[in-house]
């Protein structure tokens, strides 16, 4: 990740004394949400450059706090899970309404935690008619290649496509097809 590097570049070039607290947890935070809490693209470089943040002060708990989402958020989240249906492996959440699309994907993120989940996919509508899908991916499910199939793109892990003037059935009709063509090639 970009805090990754950052740590990196600051471990060698400036004095433990010149980072403060603040640009610490900072730098923390990103590297904690873009491995998702240290469980997803991390290997030794990354927890050292997590030790080197501790080191000059960044406090976890503060980390944690700052990466919290607000209670409506969650319920907004665990609205859009309550309708989520396995198919073939890739778990699919459909609600009807329009989302926020922040929440989306981290309700996206969210699904993968269900048993047998390889990929996940959040596809709601827009409040300007159009549909948009959140896809994530924690295993051989290369998201990127479903989505392009739908217009978007991303990468292996995360990945998106916006459907412009598509009712929401035919388009989750459309990515059950992409999903088709990807698992059956």
């Amino acid at each position: 990740s970009a805090s990754e590097l950052m740590s990196e570049i600051l471990q060698e070039v400036v004095s433990k004394d010149a980072i403060s607290k603040l640009e610490a947890e900072a730098i923390l935070s990103g590297i904690v949400l873009d491995t998702k809490n240290f469980t997803l693209r991390t290997g030794e470089r990354t927890f050292e450059a997590a030790a080197f943040l501790r080191r000059v002060g960044a406090d976890t708990t503060v980390v944690k706090r700052l990466l919290q989402n607000n209670m409506e958020n969650n319920v907004q989240k665990y609205g859009i899970m309550q309708c989520a249906k396995n198919y073939r492996g890739i778990i699919i959440a459909a609600p009807e309404q329009p989302q926020d699309r922040i929440v989306s994907a981290q309700a996206a993120d969210e699904l993968l935690n269900i048993a047998g989940a390889e990929a996940s996919v959040v596809i709601y509508p827009t409040k300007d008619g159009n549909v948009f899908a959140s896809a994530r991916s924690i295993g051989d499910v290369n998201v990127q290649l479903i989505m392009e199939q739908l217009g978007g793109g991303g990468n292996r892990a995360a990945a998106a496509a916006q459907m412009e003037g598509t009712p929401l059935e035919e388009a989750l009709a459309q990515l059950k097809q992409s999903i088709d063509k990807y698992l059956d090639e």
